[in-house]
């Protein structure tokens, strides 16, 4: 029996042997495995966070975009509202200054016009009683106006107006406040 013993014992060690180089087989392609599915999920990982951290700039991106559009608007709006209140404060200024100051203005204006004998000076409400036996070479009117003066022709207005004056002036006005006010 020692014969058959040791044959035993041979496949028995072989069998062992076997197992052994089996499970180092399987134990290799299982690591083999594993290490190729972690690869696989870091490579996933890496593509999920590089597609958020893309999407996560563009909404930064835009929203940065939008704060600074609209950081500009209220600085141009802001301005403009400046620009508004100095054109007012014009309109105010002219409309208030002083009888004499407005008399040379109306007569050097009206030296500069080509008047009729049937023309119509329409006054300065506030200015009216003071200058309306003034001698402008031409018929002052009953009638008078906020601001400035008018010249009636027959149905023809020429205005003169110093809201519409300034109004008709508020572009190029509006560039030369900007330039003073907000010269970088």
């Amino acid at each position: 029996m020692s014969n058959l013993d040791n044959i035993i014992n041979e496949i028995l060690e072989d069998a062992k042997k076997e197992s052994e180089q089996i499970l180092n087989n399987a134990n290799q392609e299982k690591e083999k495995i594993i290490e190729t599915k972690i690869d696989q999920a870091n490579q996933e990982k890496d593509t999920i966070l590089n597609k958020a951290e893309s999407e996560a700039k563009g909404v930064y991106d835009r929203h940065l975009s939008q704060v600074v559009l609209k950081s500009r608007d209220n600085a141009l709006f802001a301005k403009q509202e400046v620009i508004d209140s100095v054109l007012q404060k014009i309109k105010d200024k002219l409309k208030n200054m002083s009888l004499e100051d407005y008399k040379k203005y109306l007569t050097n204006s009206l030296s500069k016009m080509n008047l009729n004998s049937d023309d119509l000076l329409v006054l300065q409400s506030d200015k009216y009683d003071s200058l309306k036996n003034e001698n402008f070479n031409v018929k002052i009117s009953d009638e008078t106006v906020d601001s400035g003066f008018c010249i009636k022709r027959g149905n023809v207005l020429i205005n003169n107006n110093f809201s519409s004056l300034v109004d008709s002036m508020k572009d190029e006005l509006e560039v030369e406040i900007a330039k003073t006010l907000f010269k970088k």
